[in-house]
């Protein structure tokens, strides 16, 4: 894995040590006006509360208590009210007095209570930590056990099984897309949607989703990458905050919360498909050491062994030339895999904290580390087919991508105090590459001596970033004290394309070897997946600088309102400005309005403006190109492309919270995002008037091309609505969650089709990309689950119905349009705590064993019509927001260090 070319990490290593030297040493000498309040968090049985938050009323300051109970919260001399609260656990509070140079102590005991079912949330108010139905806009929280519940062991599976306004589908065939997949936030796209991890943001991956699965021409974050057993709780902010968070938080922010001063557990983890595929081995080793509450290591080790799933037709086609006998005999049968990838996976995470001394100063640290090998299909080859060589496979091959994919970040800083200001510095390092490795292939034009392994290049994102955030409350005369967040951001980003090694995209001059074609040009490249050539090589790199500022305040004791602005600069397009204005109203107690109203933006990627890939294919006994050219190339500029601009989003939400019992709490949210200048990618333009444009401008041999552009405006609306409810029965704790997400996204501006273009049988963006962003994720989502807690044994529930999705076909196809109706898809399991630190699980996620429908056309095919299935080879359609697996099984151990 190369680093940073030398211009890059020269700029960004001195602005970075500079901030830091500047700023450090300042925070460390103003700790004298501050004293601190610690203290341990238990039960009513005196047992330790991991995880509860201790927050100072009308501040953003608070902590998290560790593994052992306790917490500790420096501040300037005053009187403060403290809270401390947990899911399933009755808040309290007390007051206290702290000191300049003093310490105090104040400790909690927590009831169980059905009462305290709402969460806290430190996203969209930089202010202070607020409970989902005390927060300006809507949140969702998920908690620990909501995340060991529901028998997941990747990260956006998770999320999708807790949150109905996620969408984690699971595209099969579509290249790396497979081992890497989409996942999006309110029907929006995946690089819509901005993931922090601690609160810092977190990098997307290097790969480009180019085939035909939801979020095409996009760039999401791999948030697979990050370990579930390291997790503690993770925040979903419904709402468009780029004016608060920055470029990409178009649909919301995604912050995932690692786990920090905990007891370590051991989990093991087993299970498999009933149709006998997709077995499952996971285990995951987490834990640390602590001296303080903020003298702490925790680290993360897991091991996931992933097998493939095949949910493939067998095959009707015709197999070997005619006249051979095995055309009866042989036909139909089973040759092609359509499911998930086979993966392993070894993953680490760490997270740590070290106090210096009474200081009030707090460094700390954090990353992650996944190395993932996968195995993904491509079509089958057939044995008559030109693209195989039978001296090497007689019977034809199924040709697989092995990728291979790195992906680390890793975090550092200090907080503190500073004149005032509660401050936090820190800087992060991330990285993503996703190499492409082709296996079980062959290279045509290299005869029966063809490899059948190629390197065929390999992607890699890199981002580092500055980050500087203030805090203080003001408490000026006669007003009411404001909560005031500022600060500044440098990130700098590195985008490369390494080509492939030469055999898996040269023509290796030997024509096809028999069959009728005998003697002609044959494809060139490793097939599946021709390598990067030495033409496609990049090496791009930029720079943004941004301010932000955040005001919040109870103007009265019912209402509170707050406003964000901030501006951003970026090397590559200039600047931009946005803002945003959040509001809570409170008539009553147990009532409240609340609503929003912001500007966003989401820049270009680097990968959207450089990407580049060339497949060289035989043409009338011509070989011609076909090609993705980078907007900027002379190639794309020849057809009309034009350099890549922000997307730029206004967004309005309004709702409202009731809690009409202690037990009993709704939020409903109504929304309208509207986004122009969308960044997609074009379709494949081919035929004599592309090659006579190009040809025009001085490009021969090129038969087919396709760019990003900013091509279309959407607008999308939504409800959510989500509902808790609590009730002690039987000595135990019952739970009852409900979720509901209903969205729509129209295309309501595209721009015209470039001149050169015009004759075309496709239009710059036609009606199956128009289809994609309309109809290929699910507009509704419900959610209901229950659970039971009772001593040693708990059970939970689960049932989501996942609304329709849509197939479309290009001009003249219209006729193999389908939609695929909304299923129910259901989950179980119990839990029993065997001994004091040991728990056994089992359970069923898809109890049911549901399927989506398939395509209608399945054994309705003929030699000129494959239909959407495929010759029915291909029975499900990827859009499928649940996938296609059936019915999963699986047992786990926990054991408590």
């Amino acid at each position: 894995m190369r680093a940073f070319p030398a211009r890059f990490t020269v700029r960004v290593t001195a602005w970075h040590v500079g901030s830091a030297l500047a700023v450090a040493p300042a925070i460390a000498a103003a700790q004298v006006a501050t004293g601190t309040v610690s203290g341990r968090v238990t039960s009513t049985d005196g047992e330790p509360v991991a995880g509860a938050t201790v927050g100072v009323t009308g501040t953003a300051a608070g902590a998290i208590t560790r593994g052992d109970g306790t917490y500790r919260i420096t501040l300037r001399p005053g009187t403060y009210e403290l809270r401390a609260r947990l899911i399933g656990y009755a808040a309290a509070r007390d007051s206290v007095v702290i000191a300049a140079g003093a310490s105090a102590t104040r400790n909690f005991r927590l009831a169980r209570s059905a009462s305290a079912l709402q969460g806290v949330a430190v996203l969209g108010s930089r202010a202070q930590p607020r409970s989902v139905v005390e927060s300006p806009v809507p949140v969702d929280v998920l908690s620990a056990a909501d995340i060991r519940a529901t028998g997941r062991t990747e990260t956006a599976e998770v999320i999708q099984a807790l949150a109905p306004s996620f969408n984690f589908p699971r595209p099969s065939v579509t290249d790396g897309t497979d081992q890497e997949r989409p996942a999006t936030l309110r029907g929006l796209n995946p690089d819509q949607l901005l993931v922090l991890v601690d609160g810092k943001r977190r990098h997307t991956s290097a790969l480009v989703n180019v085939n035909g699965s939801v979020g095409r021409g996009s760039t999401g974050v791999d948030l697979n990458a990050i370990p579930v057993s390291m997790i503690d709780h993770i925040e979903v902010l419904r709402e468009g905050a780029a004016a608060q968070y920055g470029s990409d938080a178009i649909a919301g922010v995604i912050n995932i919360v690692l786990k920090g001063n905990q007891p370590g557990t051991l989990t093991a983890e087993g299970g498999g498909y009933s149709a006998g595929d997709g077995g499952l081995a996971n285990v995951a080793l987490d834990g640390g050491q602590s001296a303080t509450p903020h003298r702490f290591i925790h680290g993360d080790l897991e091991f996931r062994d992933q097998g493939r799933t095949n949910r493939a037709g067998l095959d009707p086609r015709q197999q070997y030339f005619a006249g051979d006998p095995r055309n009866t005999t042989d036909v139909p049968r089973a040759d092609s895999w359509y499911g998930d990838p086979r993966q392993r996976a070894a993953q680490g995470a760490f997270n740590g904290e070290y106090a210096l001394g009474d200081s009030g100063v707090t460094l700390y640290s954090f990353g992650t580390l996944t190395n993932r090998r996968g195995e993904s299909p491509g079509f089958f080859r057939r044995p008559l087919d030109d693209r195989t060589v039978r001296a090497i496979y007689p019977d034809g091959f199924l040709p697989v991508i092995r990728g291979k994919i790195w992906d680390g970040s890793a975090v550092v800083g200090g907080r503190g105090t500073l004149g005032g200001f509660a401050v936090d510095l820190s800087q992060s390092y991330s990285t993503n590459a996703f190499n492409f490795n082709v296996a079980n292939s062959a290279n045509v034009t290299y005869g029966a001596s063809s490899p059948t392994t190629f390197n065929a290049g390999t992607l890699q994102f890199q981002q580092g970033s500055t980050n500087l955030d203030l805090t203080r409350t003001l408490r000026l005369p006669n007003t009411t004290p404001v909560r005031l967040a500022g600060g500044a951001e440098f990130r700098a980003e590195n985008y490369r394309i390494a080509p492939g090694e030469r055999a898996s995209y040269t023509n290796g001059g030997v024509p096809i070897l028999d069959g009728p074609d005998s003697g002609k040009v044959g494809a060139i490249g490793s097939q599946v997946f021709p390598g990067y050539q030495p033409s496609d090589r990049t090496d791009a790199s930029r720079t943004s600088e941004a301010l932000y500022v955040d005001l919040e305040s109870d103007l009265t004791r019912q209402f509170l309102l707050g406003v964000a602005g901030r501006f951003e600069h970026y090397s590559d397009f200039g600047s931009t400005t946005n803002g945003l204005v959040r509001a809570r109203y409170a008539p009553v107690q147990g009532f409240a309005l609340r609503g929003s109203a912001g500007t966003g933006f989401r820049a270009p990627s680097l990968a959207q403006s450089f990407y580049s890939q060339t497949q060289t294919v035989l043409t009338n006994g011509t070989l011609l190109e076909t090609r993705t050219f980078p907007v900027s190339s002379p190639e794309a500029r020849a057809l009309g492309a034009t350099t890549l601009t922000p997307e730029r989003s206004v967004n309005f939400g309004v709702g409202t919270t009731l809690e009409p019992v202690r037990n009993l709490g709704f939020t409903v949210d109504a929304y309208q995002i509207r986004i122009r200048d969308r960044i997609v990618l074009s379709n494949t333009f081919t035929g004599a008037s592309v090659r006579a444009a190009l040809a025009a401008a001085g490009f021969n041999n090129i038969s087919g091309a396709q760019f990003f552009t900013n091509a279309v405006g959407t607008r999308t609306r939504g409800i959510d609505a989500v509902g808790n409810y609590g009730i002690t029965y039987g000595g135990g704790l019952a739970r009852f969650t409900a979720g509901y997400s209903r969205n729509e996204t129209r295309v309501v501006d595209v721009i015209p089709t470039p001149a050169v273009l015009a004759g075309q049988s496709e239009t710059l963006f036609g009606r199956v990309e128009r289809a994609r962003l309309e109809n290929a994720q699910p507009r509704s989502n419900l959610l209901l689950s229950g659970s039971y807690d009772r001593g040693p044994l708990g059970v939970v529930l689960r049932t989501q119905r996942f609304g329709a999705v849509t197939s479309t076909n290009s001009p003249g196809y219209e006729s193999l349009d389908q939609t695929f109706g909304a299923k129910w898809v259901s989950d179980v399991s119990a839990s029993y705590r065997v001994a004091a630190r040991a728990t056994l699980t089992v359970g069923s996620d898809n109890v049911f064993n549901v399927y989506p429908d398939r395509y209608n056309n399945n054994g309705n095919v003929t030699a000129g019509n494959s239909g959407n299935s495929f010759y029915g080879l291909l029975p499900y359609s990827t859009f499928s927001p649940f996938g296609f697996n059936g019915r999963f099984v699986y047992g786990r151990v926990t054991l408590g260090l």
